[in-house]
């Protein structure tokens, strides 16, 4: 894949004169787009009076610093421009006032999928009407003209509509619409962004470019062809082919954040590259200017195919320099087209430069060209063969050099990414070509699609195999400090390895604790006796005055968790006890301290799928805090539908309400918490969050299915209990999270005596017992205890 070594010897060093001007364009239009206009005039200032100083003086070196000004003075222009009709643009001003607003622009790409975290509990089947009217969409719209209060006024902002119905589905890029509904300016990874959620569905203005067209056909037909496999082939086939990964399952996608591997779940530049540069291999027989165009036309084909956004744009472009990488083996040439289409990208859209993906793209581009080809080298000089020494090249490189911005997004470090990326290697190259070619002839003969899907669906489920299987290797990921100087640890921490493997001793004493660790470590993990207990179902965290309820899914390592406590340390150790290491789904069932503001130790190390909220929206700062770590770790919130289900392995979890908010009652946050009725591998769990008598009382209105093996006690046992409420229940269990020598009374005198007269055989508390388990043993419930370890604690 790479030129010889011999080769790469007598080149010429690695040419870096566009390097400098990349950093401080980058760094620049960074500072502009946090900082606002007015940061752009005191960028721009200094660096013009050095610039015209420079160039009318002419020191040494100054044709050097003299490119480097003019970049941060464009980076301030320009981004400080944007940033300035972005803020007098008057849906901008409408979003910030929540105003309704009538929008009239075009489709800026294909509509995605949101994922709530739970399905239609209504039996419907993948695609059908009543699923289809539920599902939910978000699609980037171009906005041309804005009508609000009654004033029409022209735009240039691009926003997300999300809008409910098969309508939305519909869409194509460019397609002229109007919407109307209430806009929204939300903050996401530190930047403001505007959405509308659309009252209606839109209303089309005209059909879509013809290349669209095309393109909508396409992904049609390779969405029914992708329906007809089974497991995860069904979601990768279109998440790998055209960056659709609406449908890959929650599980999948956590265990792939947890293994590194997340980033060959949908389209990147590496997707661009191997499919031009298969396209290039096909056509060198007849030619350079046959294979370059043929490269240039499947790169432009595959833009229109996967949609026009940003993100796409920077995958292509990355994807051509890391073809020209690959194909050229050359770092002088290949290192300055990086750097050139940094610049480029940059000045057409700033707001690239604080973008994660970006960050990524361009660091993982980095590594393909400057150190895969060093290492490849290096080892096929030890002997190792040019082929396996590529193979093994090229994940490692792009692993490394992006782990700071991994640690920054996830605050954690995948132990277990290079193993993954080892293991799926050899089968993404050829899944990718084979999902292609099911794409291009789907629509016109599904006969020959079906079976090069067929074809492709072995290396599909493989990746998926991976995945699931090293999420759940213990510690797969370890928690790193998710800031700046973490990082910056990682940076050095990583060199400093990098430089002592040179070292024999060292590379002596790493083999020595790799072993030691399968050796010792791992058994001792896997087979250990103690906590928790063999088959458990449901577990209550001991986190003192709140609820923590850990949910098993059969599946080792992976859990459903509902609230997460007060203290992040506590629920922490708790699921590390249980060896969690993915959250499948979290649910917060209301805002109170108690249940909300242990998250950052729950996603502390480990992977997680989708937050599921509730209808009430206060204590306002712990929504902020929520949505901010949510955006932070790149987790997708959500609220519930009554009715709704969602299944991870074993267990299923099905939303009982409220039906809608509560208002006017002693406690409206407690009694909008998000009741659940979990199923366990046949075990039924009923969850009550906080309810008080008036949501118990409207949950006996409303006839629901209360019947449960296992009661989670509302409120933390409070008083406020019907009696009617846990009759309706008739629980073998109840548990009830509570802290020893809490200030409420809780569990009260008068729960305790209710659950007793209504035949509640057994109750579980955390105060007087520290983690409780509940599971299943030949047939009977059983419960367990690990003992308490807090004399007080947080809440």
């Amino acid at each position: 894949m790479f030129r010889a070594a011999a080769d790469e010897e007598n080149a010429p060093p690695p040419d870096l004169r566009l390097v400098p001007g990349a950093i401080v364009l980058w760094v620049a239009s960074i500072a502009v787009l946090l900082g606002g206009p007015p940061v752009a005039w005191w960028i721009a200032g200094p660096a013009t009076v050095a610039a015209a100083i420079l160039a009318a003086v002419r020191p040494a070196g100054w044709t050097v610093a003299l490119p480097v000004l003019a970049m941060v003075i464009a980076a301030a222009a320009v981004t400080g421009l944007g940033e300035g009709q972005r803020a007098a643009d008057p849906v901008t001003r409408a979003a910030d006032q929540r105003s309704w607003a009538r929008l009239t622009g075009t489709v800026a790409g294909f509509p995605e999928r949101i994922a709530d975290g739970f399905g239609s509990g209504e039996g419907t089947q993948a695609g059908g009407d009543g699923e289809a009217d539920r599902q939910r969409w978000r699609v980037p719209m171009r906005v041309d003209e804005a009508e609000v209060a009654g004033w029409r006024s022209g735009s240039t902002v691009r926003i997300a509509l999300m809008g409910t119905g098969s309508a939305w589905a519909a869409l194509l890029p460019g397609q002229p619409i109007e919407v109307s509904g209430r806009l929204a300016a939300t903050t996401f990874a530190g930047r403001p962004s505007i959405s509308l959620a659309a009252r209606d569905p839109p209303e089309v203005r005209g059909p879509a470019p013809g290349p669209y067209r095309l393109a909508g056909a396409v992904r049609a037909g390779l969405h029914e062809v992708a329906g007809r496999l089974d497991g995860d082939a069904a979601g990768l086939l279109p998440g790998l082919v055209v960056g659709d990964t609406g449908g890959i399952d929650e599980q999948l996608d956590t265990d792939a954040k947890a293994t590194g591997i997340s980033h060959l779940l949908a389209v990147s530049g590496s997707h661009f590259a191997v499919l031009c540069g298969f396209v290039i291999v096909v056509l060198r027989r007849a030619g350079p200017r046959v294979a370059a165009a043929g490269g240039a036309v499947t790169l432009v084909g595959l833009v229109i195919l996967v949609g026009p956004e940003p993100s796409v744009l920077r995958a292509a472009v990355m994807g051509g320099v890391g073809v020209l990488a690959l194909f050229s083996g050359r770092t002088r040439t290949s290192l300055p087209a990086l750097a050139a289409a940094v610049i480029g990208l940059l000045l057409i859209d700033p707001e690239l430069a604080v973008s994660a993906g970006f960050a990524l793209s361009v660091l993982a581009t980095g590594g393909l060209v400057l150190l895969a080809p060093l290492w490849s080298k290096a080892w096929q000089r030890r002997g190792l063969p040019p082929g396996w020494a590529d193979l093994l090249a090229i994940p490692l490189a792009a692993q490394v050099v992006t782990m700071p911005v991994v640690v920054l997004i996830s605050g954690s470090v995948s132990i277990v990414g290079v193993a993954a990326n080892l293991l799926v290697a050899p089968v993404v190259a050829p899944a990718l070509v084979l999902g292609m070619l099911c794409a291009l002839t789907g629509p016109w003969w599904p006969g020959a699609a079906d079976v090069v899907a067929q074809l492709a669906a072995p290396l599909l489920t493989w990746v998926g195999t991976v995945a699931h299987t090293l999420a759940r290797w213990p510690q797969a990921t370890v928690p790193w400090p998710a800031t700046p100087a973490g990082a910056t640890l990682l940076i050095a921490a990583t060199v400093a390895v990098a430089v002592l493997l040179r070292r024999r001793w060292f590379r002596l004493v790493v083999v020595a604790g790799v072993t030691g660790v399968a050796v010792v470590v791992v058994p001792v993990r896997v087979v250990a006796p103690g906590w928790p207990i063999t088959g458990w179902l449901l577990v209550a965290c001991e986190v003192g005055q709140g609820d923590a309820l850990v949910l098993s899914t059969g599946e080792p390592g992976t859990a459903i968790v509902v609230d997460v406590g007060p203290d992040p340390a506590l629920i922490d150790g708790c699921l590390d006890r249980l060896g969690i290491g993915s959250i499948a789904l979290l649910v917060l069932t209301h805002l109170h301290a108690d249940h909300v503001d242990g998250l950052s130790g729950a996603l502390a190390g480990r992977s997680a799928g989708t937050i599921v909220v509730g209808p009430n929206r206060e204590p306002a700062a712990a929504w902020h805090d929520v949505t901010g770590l949510a955006a932070e770790r790149g987790i997708p919130v959500s609220e519930y539908h009554p009715g709704d289900t969602a299944t991870v392995g074993d267990t299923s979890v099905t939303v009982l309400g409220p039906e809608k908010a509560f208002t006017g009652t002693d406690s409206d946050p407690n009694n909008d918490s998000v009741v659940l009725m979990a199923d366990v591998a046949g075990t039924r769990i009923l969850l009550t969050g906080d309810i008080e008598i008036e949501a118990q009382q409207a949950l006996l209105n409303a006839g629901a299915d209360l019947d449960a093996d296992v009661l989670k006690a509302p409120h933390h046992g409070s008083s406020k209990l019907l009696e009617r409420f846990v009759d309706r229940a008739s629980p073998e269990v109840a548990v009830i999270g509570v802290g020893a020598g809490n200030d409420y009374g809780h569990p009260s005198p008068k729960a305790l005596s209710l659950l007793e007269r209504e035949g509640v055989r057994t109750v579980l508390r955390t105060d007087t017992q520290g983690d409780v388990a509940v599971g299943r043993r030949d047939g009977h419930l059983v419960a367990a205890e690990r003992g308490p370890t807090l004399r007080s604690a947080p809440g």
